[in-house]
């Protein structure tokens, strides 16, 4: 059951270089100190490739961010911003954001303690090769005061269409907030819960321990992978106008002359959830999860190569996943 509903981790720390201003205060000559002084500690961890915002295109940088690999904030308000990125995409660090530094991992399924196991050695590299902002009363100083403490923020992004489709979700929200978890849209706060994509992280920073975090994160998911599992039960009530609203998309994906980015998402998710109940077989889960991505606006303008209206984009993007849906999905009946 969780393998259908948890896609991905992330491990998010927020650090600082002491002595510095915070970015919003900071002039070029120290932002590119921090950047360079970045750099050379990631080249004793892996490879690691450097993009600064002010040297790529708005077309390139909009992609990083729909790969989750930079935030709005670094593409739009960041004066002296840059981004490094590892080989296989799975761990980026922003610099010159909210805070001097943010590091990220993100890896598939319920991965806490990996992408916990990997962000330190990260974490380690950075510190060991620059004086960090840090506390003994408060521990690690943040731009903004609910990130002051660990610095670190897990998530995990869920699928819920059970909770969803029988309006419950607005309970579950409130029962997870109960426990010091908040629940976001799909590129966090803010953002939309696109094709039934939730991100729940933790909420408190201060006063507890990486390890309490990393603990009371896994479990809240697992309070809400059962409050799914018995959402999709209810759904099963109804198993006729289930079955309709599934194939009506499966159609829709691999029949529609145009398709906008939100119908994209959303028989995206139908597919998804219809390989749960076994009436769609999916060959390759990983590869329909990559559509989520690959579907959005600016991954469409560049896969043209040339810029396109919006009509134009959809047009592309109902060709592009029919031609993948047909490929990795078929109905068992």
């Amino acid at each position: 059951m969780s393998d259908n509903t948890i896609i991905s981790t992330r491990i998010r720390l927020a650090r600082n270089v002491d002595g510095l201003p915070f970015p919003h205060k900071l002039n070029e000559l120290g932002a590119r100190q921090i950047t360079d002084g970045v750099e050379r500690a990631l080249s004793g961890v892996s490879r690691f490739t450097r993009y600064d915002m002010n040297g790529i295109s708005r077309l390139d940088g909009t992609i990083l961010q729909e790969k989750h690999l930079i935030s709005p904030d670094l593409l739009t308000d960041s004066r002296f911003g840059s981004v490094l990125i590892g080989a296989d995409e799975t761990a980026s660090v922003m610099v010159n954001e909210e805070d001097h530094i943010r590091e990220q991992v993100i890896l598939p399924g319920l991965s806490l303690d990996a992408a916990y196991e990997r962000i330190q050695k990260i974490d380690d590299a950075i510190a060991s090769n620059m004086k960090l902002a840090f506390s003994p009363r408060y521990g690690y100083l943040t731009s903004c005061v609910t990130n002051l403490g660990t610095g670190m923020r897990a998530s995990v992004m869920m699928f819920l269409p059970g909770l969803t489709l029988k309006k419950l979700i607005d309970a579950c929200i409130t029962d997870v907030g109960r426990l010091n978890m908040t629940v976001r849209g799909v590129y966090g706060e803010g953002s939309e819960a696109e094709g039934y994509l939730y991100q729940i992280s933790n909420q408190r920073t201060l006063g507890v321990t990486e390890r309490e975090i990393l603990d009371s994160v896994g479990g809240a998911i697992n309070h809400i992978v059962d409050a799914e599992n018995r959402a999709r039960g209810l759904l099963l009530r109804n198993e006729t106008e289930l079955k309709d609203k599934i194939y009506r998309a499966y159609g829709l994906a691999t029949n529609a002359y145009k398709l906008s980015t939100a119908e994209a998402m959303y028989v995206l998710a139908m597919i998804r959830l219809g390989a749960y109940y076994g009436y769609i077989n999916v060959n390759n889960v990983d590869a329909l999860t990559d559509l989520t991505t690959r579907c959005r606006p600016a991954n469409m303008q560049k896969l043209s190569g040339k810029n396109l209206s919006i009509e134009e984009r959809d047009v592309l993007r109902a060709k592009f996943l029919s031609a993948n849906i047909k490929s990795l999905a078929q109905k068992s009946e």
